[in-house]
């Protein structure tokens, strides 16, 4: 397809002339209105000048009649924009908010304050008991109800903006970042879907670096079957989570409801480590054993080296490149396998 512009160069012309004969028929207006002078003029050759005047209001009509309708498009606009972002003038509660004067809304559907996607709250609100200067509806999908692939649950889910760190189901959530919290029975029960973590979190006995992410996430396979972990960690880019004696770069933990860690993926050592008579790198892949290793090898570690820096065994040297080494946390090894990096 050619492209071809919006406007001819002709129409663009055509606009500009009425454009001009628009300002001339208002300037005319204005002479005849204020100076004697000017009226007794025209009165002298009104036959002239008026059919001078006619021409003028009909090349001016094109570019009158644009502007009427810009002016109309905007008025409904402005009027369409008003009835979707409402500002309420008393206390108001919705979706078991109770919402005060001056909050801005933005609706879904016009009018409807019960459609209303985000409230912006001139003060902090209790929003299922956390405050917050402004609320976001969202949806997530149940991941703890029944596998129903044609009509997946979907639970109500609210992006919270909050001004300083606060504090849910045993997390520490800080300001940087929306909270997100899903309600469940009839928005009875709230609980932590997501967050960017304050300073202060706990797991294994080992700090988790500020800024890491908190997500609410069960690990499901194609078989239907589950894991246990409940919880996700995005460790925080440049934090160094330590985890019985390694010092891990870039890690995901996967931890159950009590917070404990059942498995981690994607990490890097941070700095060399020897396990077990055989001497590790900074920058080695490392993971717990996964579905298909982890049943053989229950609460092993995966390591894999990078390419140009092997793993160094003190009995049999440098372990091959591609190989993987699966080793108990003890140092017992128990077995190479190929690429088993996650």
């Amino acid at each position: 397809m050619i492209p071809a512009p919006l406007f001819s160069g002709a129409f663009l012309a055509i606009l500009g002339i009425s454009f001009l004969a628009t300002v001339a028929v208002l300037l005319w207006v204005v002479t005849l209105t204020f100076p004697p002078d000017a009226r007794r003029a025209f009165r002298a050759r009104w036959i002239r000048k008026s059919v001078l005047l006619g021409v003028l209001c009909w090349m001016s009509s094109l570019f009158v009649a644009l502007a009427i309708a810009y002016l109309k498009i905007d008025l409904d606009a402005r009027k369409k924009d008003a009835a979707e972002h409402p500002t309420l003038e008393k206390t108001t509660r919705l979706m078991g908010i109770d919402m005060p004067p001056g909050t801005q809304l933005s609706l879904g559907t016009a009018g409807d304050m019960h459609s209303f996607d985000t409230a912006v709250f001139p003060r902090e609100v209790d929003v299922y008991g956390i405050p917050a200067k402004a609320v976001e509806v969202r949806s997530e999908f149940d991941d703890e109800a029944p596998r129903n692939d044609r009509n997946p649950v979907h639970l109500t889910a609210l992006g919270l903006t909050i001004t300083g760190p606060r504090s849910l189901d045993g997390w520490v959530c800080d300001a940087g970042q929306p909270m997100e919290i899903v309600l469940r029975n009839d928005a009875r029960t709230r609980s932590l879907w997501w967050c960017r973590l304050a300073d202060g979190n706990r797991v294994a006995d080992a700090i988790v670096p500020a800024g890491s992410d908190l997500i609410r996430d069960t690990t499901t396979y194609g078989d239907g079957l589950r894991d246990d972990d409940y919880w996700r960690i995005d460790v925080a880019q440049g934090g160094v989570f330590q985890l019985a004696g390694l010092a891990l770069h870039g890690a995901r933990l996967r931890l159950d409801r009590q917070h404990r860690i059942v498995a981690f993926t994607s990490a890097t050592l941070a700095r060399a480590i020897d396990i077990g008579g055989i001497h590790y790198p900074a920058g080695t892949t490392v993971s717990s054993a996964l579905r298909g290793l982890r049943e053989k090898y229950p609460g092993a570690w995966v390591f894999t080296p990078t390419r140009g820096q092997p793993a160094i065994s003190k009995t049999n040297g440098p372990i091959a490149e591609g190989m993987s080494i699966v080793q108990a946390p003890s140092g017992k090894t128990y077995a190479l396998v190929r690429d088993a990096a996650y």
